[in-house]
């Protein structure tokens, strides 16, 4: 058998990135909780509502103050305005909250957080269905909300934009791929991404896509090397957008982390988390760090844990040790002893990850 080595992926690892690039905070102060949502407002990231551990939804906020690793309860949502999988963003230094699902009904309303009063508005209500699970983010101060399930139990490929200077819901033309429910967004250097999501079939969906507001297109980009997943995080840093756990179609919780290298237009794997895999936990960013709190792990309990993530926390000196072969796996994660003719990934004692086509 003969092994051909394919440098695909740029090499990862544990000496020269480490754990350390990965830090646990102070766990969020509310109750464990998945698919509650937030928003940054500065340099303080604020955290609530979502499902608690005995299946009702929250109206709570908490404030994390990132330069003082504390946390301060901030105003919740007016009694009524309990929910889970709402879309949270920042429009004019301000937070707003939309939409999602209260247990009953899918919700088309917004609120918007004054943080200088600590206090909630009720803002602009969609003029279109209540709908979860929808996917945001954040142009030129104009909010971009893609997909999302409503009332009828189905994804949907809508899109719609918001103004806050004008107050104006304007629909745009749909999501050209298709519709998608609990996709993960972000944007970076001018341009909105989407990854996962399921469709309106409930089907775990792979694709990732970037929208152009100067052409007002979307554009197809590689898929993610893996099984599809929904309650991800897709998330920007100035050097680039990452992915990072979720749920797959066989019911699997990733605590992985993936960066898309935009030079290369591949996916890159890096260290992940040094904790049980996850999914439905929220996921904000300031400029050179991501922060992840709730969620629920692959043993399915709620979490109040809470992480950070940047390139920059901690680097070390490269080892000089040369690292063991410790597996060998395929591009679903099992592990495969003998293969002919497929594509396979080496991990590394050292975290090193590369890329093999096996051949006869």
């Amino acid at each position: 058998m003969k092994i051909i080595r394919s440098y695909f992926f740029i090499v990862c690892c544990w000496s020269c990135l480490n754990a350390q690039d990965w830090q646990a905070l102070s766990s969020f102060p509310g109750v464990e909780r998945d698919d509650a949502t937030g928003f940054v407002i500065g340099d303080d990231l604020f955290i609530g509502t979502g499902l608690s551990p005995w299946w009702s939804a929250l109206a709570d906020f908490y404030r994390y103050q990132s330069a003082t690793n504390q946390w301060i309860s901030a105003a919740p949502l007016p009694s009524g305005a309990e929910r889970q999988y709402a879309a949270g963003f920042t429009l004019n230094a301000s937070g707003y909250v939309f939409g999602g699902y209260n247990g009953s009904d899918y919700l088309n309303d917004m609120w918007r957080y004054d943080p200088a009063s600590d206090s909630w508005l009720i803002g602009d209500s969609l003029p279109s269905f209540g709908r979860s699970g929808a996917a945001s983010f954040v142009l030129n101060n104009r909010l971009y909300l893609v997909g999302g399930k409503h009332a009828l139990g189905a994804a949907t490929d809508e899109v719609w934009t918001y103004d806050a200077v004008t107050s104006a819901w304007i629909q745009e033309a749909n999501f050209p791929f298709g519709a998608l429910w609990r996709a993960s967004a972000c944007a970076h250097n001018g341009k909105g991404f989407m990854l996962f999501g399921r469709d309106e079939n409930n089907q775990f969906q792979h694709g990732f896509y970037s929208f152009d507001p100067i052409t007002n297109q979307w554009e197809s980009l590689p898929s993610f090397p893996s099984l599809g997943r929904s309650h991800a995080a897709l998330f920007a840093l100035n050097d680039g957008v990452y992915a990072c756990f979720g749920i797959d179609s066989l019911g699997n919780s990733h605590n992985d982390l993936w960066k898309f290298n935009e030079v290369g237009n591949e996916w890159i794997a890096l260290p992940g988390i040094p904790a049980l895999g996850r999914r439905g936990g929220v996921c904000l960013t300031t400029q050179e760090s991501m922060y992840y709190t709730t969620g629920i792990d692959e043993t399915n309990n709620r979490l109040n844990q809470a992480w950070v993530y940047s390139p920059t926390l901690g680097i070390e000196s490269p080892s000089l040790k040369e690292p063991t072969l410790l597996e060998v796996y395929d591009i679903l994660g099992n592990p495969v002893a003998f293969a002919n003719n497929q594509l396979l990934f080496e991990r590394y004692s050292n975290g090193e990850v590369k890329k093999v086509f096996v051949l006869e």
